[in-house]
């Protein structure tokens, strides 16, 4: 069986790591496969989503020293680690203002561990506070260009949006940021 891999992104305070907690704790509550989580973290010590995974009852390895984009030797290895102790899926992140993940990680995975790795989805994680960057009728929140451009970038490169923290706001402020979405990233 060919273990599963799916990286996400988005901004920090978007929720990737409580996102890839709750993924990781659906899969192995269903049983018929065991999910684990790679810790790309860049926080005081390097290990601060680790340990929080770790603590959530998943089995974690952290991976620290960069985004895992640029060190593809390491990130392997760790799969390879996770792997060995009985993943079947592996869940990871890159930095809160990374892009690029979809060339340097997955297609060097698919170029360099052709066919080891079954690539899940390329996931960008967002929440509303974050969205209100790009929204049209709320673009005056007074960020700088480049975090705009951030996060478009991120969601323009990701397979699949997932709308997080959506308990913070309406129904129907929902549904408005998923038509947004869905009309400019479809």
């Amino acid at each position: 069986m060919t273990t599963k891999y799916m990286v996400t992104s988005g901004f920090l305070g978007a929720g990737k790591t409580t996102s890839m907690i709750a993924f990781a704790r659906e899969i192995n509550r269903r049983g018929d496969e065991t999910a684990a989580i790679l810790a790309n973290d860049l926080g005081a010590g390097n290990v601060v989503d680790a340990e929080f995974c770790a603590a959530a009852g998943i089995m974690t390895l952290p991976i620290s020293g960069g985004c895992i984009c640029y060190q593809h030797d390491n990130l392997v290895g760790r799969m390879r680690q996770l792997e060995s102790g009985g993943a079947s899926v592996i869940f990871s992140d890159i930095p809160g203002c990374g892009i690029g993940a979809l060339d340097h990680v997955y297609m060097e995975l698919e170029d360099k561990e052709k066919g080891e790795f079954e690539l899940l989805p390329f996931t960008c994680i967002v929440d509303p506070e974050r969205m209100r960057m790009i929204m049209p009728e709320e673009a005056d929140i007074n960020l700088p260009e480049e975090m705009k451009f951030l996060l478009d970038a991120q969601m323009a490169e990701a397979d699949l949006i997932v709308l997080n923290k959506i308990d913070t706001i309406s129904g129907e402020k929902a549904d408005e940021i998923v038509d947004f979405i869905k009309g400019i990233y479809p």
